[in-house]
């Protein structure tokens, strides 16, 4: 009978076929499937390495003007090795494809789905400067989402369809009741009708709801005088081969304690944001936004904040223009508490373009001595999945394990930008 030629290449393709259906954030960003483990196979700690393009000045005149090339790449760390254990009987292998993909198989890589869209939104909002909106208060209109997208273009983003904003499912609601009037092709507000959630290309970019989007619970200080001092001098510099840095620090002064969270978003007054091509402020000169990337408090004084992205004034990597030359300048934070006050804790949405992220998985390891073991990964994809299968003579079972083992890294931050609600 056919149901009886359930086998190991089968269940791991199934399965992967799964884990792609199931995925939310991770579908929408940069994957990348490295095939030089596809044999001897990866371990955690391997790193695989995203290339990014390289960028040039230019300059004018007949005269020969040679800029040395520096292609970058961002290192993609393989940190997370995520699996679901379960026990197979041997009737459950007798099963159709069909009836083991819906009985065991959904269910266990729906778990493996969660933790890898999780672990993508933590990272995407530690890493995201840019924010709009009011935390604790989910945006109504749909202003708050198009400025959004207005730092993607600011940044260069291309308008390639590839632009997909992901909300949480209280931020989703609030979004199509306060729309749900709108003048829109009718198919459109059909689908919001019928469905209750924004269609695709709405406002220039795909929604999707997702239930990890991550909550950021912002950092605190005593002073309500929403300001701080900065010593910026030792953070700005103009070479070239610093473009390769992701950090810079800064050195904060405040009369009295100071509780800054990774994830926070600070502005430095006259450090104005550039477009990455020209090199000129954008937006009127608007300011740069970094975002805290290691926790840190302190009491009155001086105390070192490491931002990202990392300040860079000039050469082909520039990503801000100075309005002053004065070796103090005052930095606030978005959204920050007197440490009187309840600390604010708010959804953080994201409107992200396809490169703005990336996701690295590759082949783990065979082992020997099993049952059965299995793995199937697809290049296009950017996945792959092992199914071990092992019987214990002792209770007459057979475990069955499905490991992923992948890692995520920022690959070009600046093209997101994070919605509070």
């Amino acid at each position: 009978m056919a149901n009886n030629l359930l086998t190991i290449s089968k269940i791991t393709n199934e399965a992967l076929m799964v884990l792609e259906n199931e995925l939310t954030f991770t579908s929408e960003v940069s994957r990348d499937y490295d095939s030089q483990f596809a044999v001897t196979g990866a371990k955690i700690g391997n790193t695989v390495n995203v290339r990014r393009p390289g960028r040039f000045v230019g300059t004018s005149g007949p005269a020969l003007s040679v800029e040395d090339f520096y292609e970058s790449s961002t290192p993609v760390v393989l940190t997370t090795q995520f699996h679901v254990d379960t026990q197979f009987t041997t009737q459950d292998w007798a099963l159709s494809l069909d009836m083991f993909s819906d009985r065991v198989l959904k269910p266990a890589i729906a778990a493996i789905a969660n933790k890898i869209d999780r672990d993508g939104l933590v990272m995407a909002k530690n890493n995201t400067a840019n924010i709009v909106g009011t935390a604790g208060t989910p945006p109504t209109g749909l202003i708050t989402y198009l400025t959004a997208g207005a730092y993607l273009d600011a940044e260069g983003a291309p308008r390639d369809g590839r632009r997909c904003v992901v909300v949480e499912p209280f931020t989703s609601a609030v979004i199509v009741d306060s729309l749900k009037g709108l003048f829109v092709p009718d198919s459109q507000l059909s689908a919001q009708y019928r469905k209750g959630l924004m269609g695709r290309d709405s406002g220039g970019m795909n929604w999707k709801m997702d239930q990890n989007v991550v909550s950021h619970t912002f950092g605190s200080w005593a002073t309500t005088a929403g300001t701080l001092t900065a010593a910026t001098n030792g953070a700005f510099t103009g070479s070239i081969a610093t473009g390769w840095a992701s950090t810079s620090t800064i050195t904060l002064t405040n009369s009295q304690t100071l509780t800054l969270q990774q994830g926070d978003v600070l502005q430095i007054a006259g450090v104005f944001a550039v477009n990455p091509q020209n090199r000129q402020a954008y937006g009127s000169n608007k300011p740069r936004n970094f975002t805290v990337t290691t926790a840190v408090t302190g009491a009155a004084g001086t105390i070192s904040v490491t931002v990202s992205p990392a300040i860079i004034t000039g050469g082909q990597f520039q990503n801000v223009t100075l309005g002053t030359t004065s070796a103090t300048a005052t930095v606030t934070p978005f959204s920050i508490a007197g440490t009187t006050a309840t600390a604010v804790v708010s959804p953080q949405n994201i409107l992200f373009h396809r490169n703005a992220f990336t996701m690295a998985s590759a082949d783990l390891e065979l082992p020997e001595g099993v049952h059965f073991a299995g793995r199937a990964s697809d290049k296009d994809v950017g996945l792959s999945i092992r199914v071990v299968r092992q019987y214990t003579i002792n209770n007459d079972a057979i475990p069955t394990r499905l490991d992923v083992l992948y890692g995520w890294a920022p690959l070009y931050a600046e093209l997101a930008c994070r919605v509070a609600a």
